[in-house]
């Protein structure tokens, strides 16, 4: 598999640009930033879906952090399901700098997952990596922790005796790196207040025969359009199909259609490739209409197609209304996988 040289979706304005998808990426990511910069510019990564971000941290303490126009290379050490830049105080910008991401491919099918944190203080259910999980892994935690919080991550190779293998403290502490080998993680709470959310990316080990074949995308937000006849991107991503095994794929949605019971509905969910960021254009590879009622689970799946030689291919899952009722869509996922 090639490795991938790509540029991540840098802007201006407050906020953060279009997720670029690394779960088919390895572990070594270097990061190169050149241009202007007046307030920061953050690289983010995200290992439970694009619902909890926060800061790359290397395993010296190295954070992908830019606020000097100096041209700077910086590697990270991570495992992340995708990754994206967010912007503060650059808004007087007419041109934002280059953020450019280089990885080899990974070696293995990576492992993401979510802990359960426990409301009050004590263990979470432990979490089964199976046996093809690599020694090295990136756990992110984000929420409000109150002074004198303990959140412990545990380890197990039996899945009864479990020992410390990171502790947080604090929020904002980064997509922290860790090296070692277990079967079992799991979370001890020793802290009040909210519940925070803690996820993790663990490497996968080469195996013999195998290589990624599909990549998947899940989302258990909601997101509808703003108007209820216009064509409208829901999500965006920057996703690396060219690493893929298969010479031609084939994309499925699978997802809750919502609306009101009064009557049906007739909106429409398309999948689309290429184009420009933020606008419903480029190849429809997928069309799925909703004419039901109330909440409707929907289910699609595509023509073949080539996979894609760029190192990187926008995707936009767009709705359309029908002039009456707007697309709703919630707890979706998009899988790219081998046509068969």
């Amino acid at each position: 598999m090639p490795n991938t040289f790509t540029t991540l979706d840098t802007p201006t304005t407050d906020g953060s640009g279009t997720p670029f998808i690394t779960r088919a990426l390895g572990r070594p990511k270097t990061i190169v930033f050149s241009g202007q910069v007046i307030g920061r510019y953050i690289v983010e990564g995200s290992n439970d879906g694009g619902t909890t971000w926060d800061i790359l941290v290397d395993d010296s303490g190295q954070q992908a952090l830019f606020t000097a126009q100096a041209a700077g290379v910086r590697t990270f050490d991570c495992i992340v399901d995708r990754v994206r830049v967010r912007s503060i105080g650059n808004a007087q910008l007419t041109t934002p700098p280059t953020i450019s991401l280089g990885a080899p491919p990974a070696v293995g099918n990576p492992v993401f997952g979510v802990f359960d944190v426990p409301a009050s203080p004590g263990l979470g259910a432990p979490f089964d990596l199976g046996t093809s999980a690599g020694a090295f892994k990136t756990i992110i935690l984000r929420g409000t922790l109150p002074p004198g919080s303990r959140y412990t991550v545990l380890g197990s190779m039996d899945g009864v005796r479990f020992d410390e293998v990171m502790l947080f403290t604090s929020d904002q502490q980064g997509a922290r790196p860790i090296e070692f080998f277990c079967r079992f993680l799991r979370v001890r709470r020793d802290a009040g207040g909210p519940a925070p959310v803690i996820a993790f990316g663990c490497e996968g080990i080469l195996e013999a025969g195998t290589g990624p074949t599909e990549i998947s995308l899940a989302d258990a937000g909601e997101t509808a359009t703003s108007s209820a006849d216009a064509e409208e991107v829901l999500r965006q991503y920057r996703v690396p199909l060219s690493l893929l095994a298969p010479a031609n794929l084939r994309v499925a949605l699978a997802g809750e259609s919502l609306g009101g019971s009064e009557g049906s509905r007739n909106v429409a969910f398309r999948v689309r490739a290429g184009g420009t960021p933020d606008v419903p254009d480029g190849t429809t590879l997928l069309t799925v209409p909703d004419t039901s009622s109330g909440s409707t689970a929907i289910v699609g799946d595509s023509p073949a197609f080539a996979r894609p030689s760029d190192p990187s291919t926008l995707i936009k899952l767009t709705g359309q209304g029908d002039a009456v009722a707007p697309a709703v869509l919630r707890n979706f996922v998009l899988l790219f996988h081998a046509d068969t």
